[in-house]
Order: C-alpha cells, then structure tokens, then sequence
C-alpha cells in the first residue's frame, strides 16, 4: 500500500469502529481525535515496548486492552505480549488463543489500521 508507514504503535489508540471495513480495525489517538457520540462505547488499546532485564526494547510490545464497563468506565482486560514476527506481524502471547495474529496494516500518527487473523490464514 503506497504511502503507509509500518511504525510500532505506541501510546493510547482508541476503536473509531465507524470506519472498519473488510475486517480492517480502525483506531484513533485517544487524547487528539474528536470521536462522534457512541452508545456502545469504545474499546481502547494501550501500547508500550516490552524491555529485557537490562531495560532495552527487544522488538515486543505490550498491548492493554480495554473495554466499557457496565457503568462505561473502562475496564482493562490482560496484558497481551505481541511478539514480532515480521512484515508488521505479531504474535499474540498471554491471550487465551496465542495462535492469534495481530497485523499492523497502517500505522502513522493519525491513524491505527490493525487486522486479527489465525496464524494458519496467513
């Protein structure tokens, strides 16, 4: 795709489910973008970089997601460690079902395009 940068998200990205298509999920910065009005409320992953014992990045992520509780608060789910696979691929590990795969389809400071595949559809 001509004009997309692959960077590693990193900070809050908040679901702008009204612009998903063909099962590409859209996400937004939580703190810049001004989101519509949602009854369903928003889910809302949280980025950081995994670090090693000597505290330098090892090419992993780890990835909070959150979800609206019953009285809309945000309620955080476990901690999900992505690990690189390459081409913007991770591996999900800490999940109930570590052969999901996380595919970082877009990612620039604007916009976050992410698809969730089995490893064995890729």
């Amino acid at each position: 795709m001509h004009g997309m940068t692959m960077a590693r998200p990193s900070g809050s990205w908040t679901h702008s489910f009204e612009e998903d298509a063909a099962g590409i999920e859209v996400y937004r910065p939580t703190a810049t973008f001004a989101f519509p009005p949602s009854r369903k409320g928003r889910k809302v992953l949280e980025f950081d970089a995994e670090a090693d014992a000597g505290g330098m990045a090892d090419g992993g992520l780890r990835m909070t997601s959150m979800s609206p509780g019953p009285d809309d608060r945000p309620c955080a789910g476990p901690v999900a460690h992505l690990l690189p696979l390459g081409m913007g691929r991770y591996a999900l590990a800490g999940t109930q079902t570590p052969q999901d795969v996380l595919e970082i389809v877009e990612a620039t400071p604007d916009i976050l395009r992410l698809a969730r595949r089995q490893e064995g559809n890729l």
